[in-house]
């Protein structure tokens, strides 16, 4: 996928986009202050994006300067339904991936619930994404 800018998107300096606002779900559901670790990259950063100089300088600064509330509020009003739904489900997947502990539930929900996702949408997925993430049937 490219940049917003690619595609005739103009957003105001600074201000939340809806790729800046999949980065920074993923980053605070990470426990994330900053889009690196040490001079790469984060792992929790989705791959598919284009991480130019402005996106990556839109998702520090929500993650280090701006209040969750705030970016919640944000979110709410400026992502489409579909776009709520692909952060709730990229949100839930990660979730799932690193242990589904009842931390990272909580995080999660808190997170899907901010950005005002369709929780009956999302519920039909839900299922699948465990399966997905259910590598114990994997054991040797």
């Amino acid at each position: 996928m490219g940049s917003w800018t690619e595609l005739d998107a103009i957003y105001p300096p600074g201000k939340l986009t809806p790729a800046t606002a999949l980065v920074v779900a993923l980053g605070h559901l990470a426990g994330a202050t900053s889009v690196y670790e040490g001079e790469r990259l984060a792992a929790f950063l989705p791959p598919g994006l284009s991480y130019d100089a402005d996106l990556i300088g839109r998702a520090t600064r929500y993650l280090t300067e701006v209040p969750l509330e705030q970016f919640f509020a944000e979110a709410r009003g400026l992502l489409s339904q579909r776009q709520r739904l692909v952060i709730a489900l990229q949100v839930l997947d990660r979730a799932l991936a690193l242990g589904d502990t009842p931390a990272l539930r909580e995080r999660a929900g808190q997170l899907i619930a901010g950005i005002g996702a369709d929780g009956d949408a999302l519920a039909a997925h839900r299922p699948t994404l465990a399966l997905k993430n259910d590598l114990g049937a994997f054991t040797q």
